[in-house]
């Protein structure tokens, strides 16, 4: 268990003026109680959940409209240098305008029980010239995927937001959620906090449901949003420079969107002889993909809209 280790990375944060909320979302688990009320520190408050509500609506808890003026999430598989808080706070003091912040992490390996390996690399490239970045909508690793990582980020409250999201598999959490965020986000170049890569992971184990996931994800943010042919282009030439390759994912948009398949003009045979391995690996992931937007109208929805949205908050002339 490495909740240990994430509330004594919390507990030993510069900044002190915080009140953390531990929820334990299995209620047969007795362990996770133990620990703060060993620590008995008043700042921390234990809720245990009645029953298993799942990824999803345990994270959705946390992004209503809150009273606290900024919240945090921090993934008991993570754990924040000392500063983070105080670092963090600073940025967002001196960009009002911004909603959400987060800052580059160390990549760790478990190798072990409680056995943690730095890897040498972070998430992001560190610039210490360039200290933040700013991000608009339409990066491409929002194609299937998000900026942000939960562990750590940082959101300034305001009146009435509301970042639910539907359920959905627990590994396109993040990717959902930022189509619902304000932009433009920030990211802090300097590592402030480590993911652990786990030997046990909470990602679904269904390559369909998988699948479905993505090709909506990536049919929503190529529908609604004019991307010029170079663009386009563009996308195929960064998606086959990634290991693993990503050109398969916009395949699956095509196959999933009848209306995304004027992108298949770039795709390359071996682009599409991956594709095909896999379905002849896996027949009934193509027949879900075709039904994919009629088998998840609620992700569907989510996610054009605030496509939509998020382009025309950039476009408002397009």
């Amino acid at each position: 268990m490495m909740l240990p280790r994430a509330l004594a990375s919390l507990r030993a944060q510069t900044h002190t003026d915080w009140i953390c909320e531990v929820h334990n979302d299995d209620p047969t688990d007795p362990r996770p109680a133990e620990l703060p009320a060993a620590l008995q520190d008043p700042r921390l408050t234990l809720f245990v959940h009645p029953r298993n509500l799942g990824g999803t609506a345990t994270f959705n808890l946390f992004f209503g409209s809150i009273s606290e003026p900024f919240f945090s999430i921090l993934e008991d598989d993570n754990s924040w240098e000392p500063d983070f808080l105080a670092t963090m706070l600073a940025v967002a003091e001196s960009h009002p305008d911004v909603t959400v912040f987060w800052a580059n992490m160390h990549i760790a390996e478990e190798e072990g029980t409680g056995i943690m390996t730095d890897t040498g690399r972070t998430i992001w490239p560190y610039e210490e010239a360039e200290p933040v970045r700013l991000f608009q909508w339409g990066h491409f690793n929002q194609l299937a995927g998000a900026l942000h990582s939960n562990g750590a980020t940082l959101i300034r409250s305001n009146p009435g937001q509301n970042f639910r999201i539907p359920e959905v598999p627990f590994g396109v959490m993040e990717a959902f959620r930022e189509r619902l965020f304000p932009f433009p986000l920030l990211l802090v170049t300097r590592p402030l906090a480590t993911f652990t890569v786990t030997k046990r992971s909470a990602r679904s184990r269904d390559p369909g449901e998988w699948a479905e996931a993505q090709a909506l994800l990536v049919a929503t943010f190529l529908k609604d949003c004019p991307w010029s042919e170079q663009q386009i282009e563009a996308l195929w030439t960064n998606a086959r420079a990634l290991v693993p390759t990503k050109t398969t994912n916009l395949i699956m948009a095509a196959i999933a969107q009848p209306a995304s398949r004027g992108i298949l003009r770039y795709a390359r045979w071996r682009d599409c002889w991956v594709v095909l391995c896999g379905f002849l690996r896996r027949p009934s992931v193509y027949s879900r993909l075709r039904a994919s937007r009629r088998r998840h109208p609620t992700w569907w929805n989510t996610l054009e809209i605030h496509a939509r949205a998020n382009w025309k908050s950039r476009h408002p002339q397009s």
